[in-house]
């Protein structure tokens, strides 16, 4: 299949900021014990105020992150359009309402946060804003948010501050009939990561745990889809309509729903599963997994050795967007995609910038090696 379309969506619009906290009296904590994990902090009647340096900021959000991934990785001279599609609360009365420009397009405070930081980062990926009323910021409702990673200097703690997106039934309602129009001339849709959750009304059909589901029954027949999500969100989109084509998950996500998808394994399934962890790449093209011992019935691509890992956070976003990149722009081969993500994936725990230290001829030049 042609690809000249692909369409990522994010409903997690997300601004992540990694600050770096020293051990101190006055400007930092008090003790870490890493037995237990507790980190201690004196209090501010101690005239004690922990002054963090900010390390980074950046655009998240699983879908993001594949997106900012699939940026660095593909070339200036392809034809093909992908888009990161961001969907955003509406913005209140006042200034902000009145902003113009090419890009940026008016929203909260935070969701203009979010779209200046997906501008900076991409520029292979076209970032593409929409704005939905229904997600007005009210009672309960967070559309967008600000997830805070503290390290501790010299220690390996850290803390992790990441609110969740919560939508209501007309908001879920709104963005599925929104990326319906989105994405009816997409030939891929791209979701990675928890849909937002939401109390469900009475009766209703349409529910976080069927929200992918829906998503995929409301594209075009021939559109493919990729996703990569929990096992919850991910077993309905087996039980009615279309599948998605690709799906990616960890071992442990795996055991959640393997027993599950033994029921399945009488219909039809012309999807390619990727189940992935340390060791390597599980691949059932075509087929369900079977058995008890499923990781054992199935083709298998070891990982690939790296001298020094500095962090897993991330691998799993790379391996899907190193999928894409391959699969899409050079020809559509499965093993070669898949050793391609493997070798992106790689990459990105070995250095200290992780996912923004991927470098596309690096990569390009250590597959050319395992393909030779």
């Amino acid at each position: 299949m042609a690809f000249q379309k692909v369409t990522i969506l994010e409903f997690a619009p997300t601004a992540d900021e990694i600050w770096r906290l020293s051990q101190n009296d006055i400007d930092g904590y008090a003790s870490y014990n890493s037995s237990n994990g507790l980190i201690s902090f004196l209090d501010t009647d101690h005239d004690a105020k922990p002054r963090p340096e900010i390390i980074t900021v950046y655009a998240g959000g699983k879908a993001t992150n594949v997106a900012r991934i699939l940026d660095r990785l593909i070339g200036n001279e392809s034809d093909r359009q992908v888009e990161l599609v961001t969907f955003l609360p509406p913005c209140s009365e006042g200034p902000l309402s009145k902003l113009q420009g090419t890009f940026i397009l008016p929203s909260t405070p935070a969701g203009i946060y979010v779209q200046c930081l997906q501008v900076n980062e991409l520029q292979r990926v076209k970032p593409r804003f929409v704005v939905i009323p229904a997600l007005e910021e009210k009672g309960n409702m967070q559309a967008t948010r600000r997830c805070i990673e503290i390290t501790l200097k010299g220690e390996n703690g850290t803390l992790n501050f990441s609110p969740r997106i919560i939508w209501s039934q007309q908001a879920a309602e709104s963005v599925i009939k929104k990326v319906s129009e989105i994405a009816q001339d997409s030939d891929m849709v791209v979701m990675a990561g928890a849909p937002p959750i939401w109390e469900a009304s009475q009766n209703a059909i349409l529910t976080p745990d069927s929200f992918y589901m829906s998503i995929i029954n409301s594209l075009n027949p021939k559109c493919q889809v990729s996703v990569d999500t929990r096992g919850k969100y991910l077993y309905k989109c087996f039980q009615f309509g279309k599948s998605p084509r690709f799906v990616f998950m960890n071992t442990n996500e795996f055991g959640d729903i393997s027993v599950s998808l033994n029921e399945l394994g009488k219909r039809q399934f012309s999807g390619t599963f990727m189940i992935h962890d340390e060791k390597g790449c599980w691949i059932w093209d075509g087929k369900w997994p079977e058995g008890q011992n499923t990781l054992v019935n199935t083709n298998f691509l070891p990982s690939i050795p790296v001298s020094r890992i500095f962090s897993t956070i991330g691998a799993g976003d790379a391996m899907h967007a190193g999928f894409l990149k391959e699969w899409i722009f050079n020809g559509g081969n499965l093993h070669r995609a898949v050793i391609y993500s493997q070798v992106v994936a790689a990459v990105s725990i070995s250095n200290d910038k992780a996912t923004h230290g991927i470098d596309a001829g690096i990569i390009q030049d250590m597959f050319n090696k395992l393909m030779t």
